[in-house]
């Protein structure tokens, strides 16, 4: 009996000239791809259309009030946005603008101003933005006053802020103060008959009118 044994193909030694059989296959062409560049055609008649100008809206700021006052000088007013309460507690008043029955022996029966009770020791602030251009603890019988000078709606109004308490001022002349800054605090300072704020309020003409009307049409906060 003969036997006969086979050998792997795998299992041959190989020359240096022969190929492993793990060996990768070579081939003639290379394993690349190649991208062409993108293009976009325009058409030569093609127009940009232009941005209508119609769809801004440009707006000038205001123009400013110059007002001359003795003490201070020329004074600028840039327009106010804002109008407030000069008190926290607003519905609580006594005597209002207008005709009354004196109070007093010095006290007038035509009242120019309205009366606040909001409190002694209240705070006391600006209705609007504005400038400072009278502040003194000798106001006659105003007793501690403050003037404030605003632009509303481009016309010049003063608000005045009477009776304060002895001390109380927060600001000087020639200050410029923002709406609902502390002013001073509620007194009885002057020809007056108790804590109250006395507040006038007139034009460029000096000719007071209904300050409690004014701002009950116009306070937007």
């Amino acid at each position: 009996m003969a036997l006969t044994t086979s050998t792997p193909a795998v299992a041959v030694s190989a020359t240096d000239t022969a190929l492993s059989v793990y060996a990768p296959i070579q081939t003639s062409y290379e394993d690349t791809v190649q991208l062409q560049p993108q293009v976009m055609e325009v058409a030569g008649g093609a127009l940009i259309a232009p941005m209508p100008a119609a769809g801004y809206a440009v707006e000038a700021a205001p123009p400013p009030i110059t007002s001359q006052v003795a003490s201070v000088g020329s004074v600028t007013l840039l327009r106010a946005e804002r109008i407030v309460w000069p008190v926290l507690s607003p519905e609580r008043t006594s005597d209002g603008f207008g005709p009354r029955n004196a109070p007093c022996a010095g006290c007038s029966t035509n009242h120019d101003g309205t009366d606040f009770n909001p409190g002694a020791g209240s705070p006391i602030v600006s209705i609007a933005d504005g400038v400072v251009v009278l502040a003194t603890e000798s106001g006659g019988g105003l007793g501690v006053n403050v003037e404030v000078q605003h632009n509303i709606g481009g016309e010049l109004v003063t608000s005045s802020y009477a009776h304060m308490q002895s001390g109380s001022m927060t600001v000087g002349v020639g200050q410029s103060v923002t709406a609902g800054q502390q002013l001073g605090r509620v007194g009885s300072t002057g020809q007056s008959t108790g804590p109250h704020l006395h507040l006038e309020m007139f034009g460029a003409d000096g000719v007071r009118f209904d300050g409690h009307a004014w701002l009950a049409m116009r306070v937007t906060g």
